[in-house]
């Protein structure tokens, strides 16, 4: 090859079909780096949504054994129903998954999208509600208490999967039906009667 010969085709450059085949590689590498980010946001928003729902349950079963010492049959006479701010709702919706009461300053049921407790009156939107459901240990043939002195509490943090806030008014029948909708949580933990007044 003469030196002017390439000369010539060193300055002529690329063609299209170099240009375009360059383009097309750069083409699917890019839509697969945004796959990969699509993936790995929804795989963060999981993973925070578990963690802060996690920390909601671990809350809400200190909050029902903080409650459980209240919960003392001073000389036999029972008083999970007076006393008690929610085990008394194992004496009137026990096996029965409800909403929690919200008490001031104690809990409530809904949550914000950082786990923070929304009280009435505040605007945030509920991002986590908690459910939660009461039983007795008993005889399943005969029906009779086994326990008496200990109850079983399971309780359910759930959020909307699609990021939208959830409205804590929903029917826990309603998340039991539409498991595709709702994340969920479930923490089970015993609670134990005030034994102290039985020492004395």
């Amino acid at each position: 090859m003469s030196a002017a010969r390439a000369k010539r085709a060193a300055s002529r450059g690329y063609t299209l079909i170099e240009v375009m085949a360059a383009l097309g590689v750069l083409a699917i590498g890019a839509t697969g780096v945004l796959a990969l980010q699509k993936a790995t946001l929804i795989s963060n928003t999981n993973a925070r949504n578990l963690a802060i729902a996690n920390s909601i349950a671990m809350t809400w079963a200190e909050r029902l054994r903080v409650d459980a010492l209240q919960w003392n049959d001073p000389m036999r006479v029972p008083d999970i129903a007076s006393d008690t701010a929610w085990l008394a709702l194992s004496t009137t919706a026990p096996f029965t998954r409800v909403t929690p009461t919200q008490i001031p300053a104690l809990g409530a049921p809904s949550a914000d999208v950082v786990g923070a407790d929304i009280y009435a009156g505040d605007t945030s939107a509920s991002a986590f509600c908690t459910h939660v459901r009461f039983s007795q240990f008993t005889n399943s043939a005969s029906g009779t208490l086994l326990w008496g002195s200990l109850i079983r509490a399971e309780i359910r943090v759930i959020w909307e999967r699609n990021g939208n806030p959830i409205n804590c008014g929903i029917a826990p029948a309603t998340v039991d039906a539409q498991p595709e909708r709702f994340g969920a949580v479930y923490l089970t933990t015993g609670l134990l009667r005030n034994t102290s007044e039985d020492r004395r």
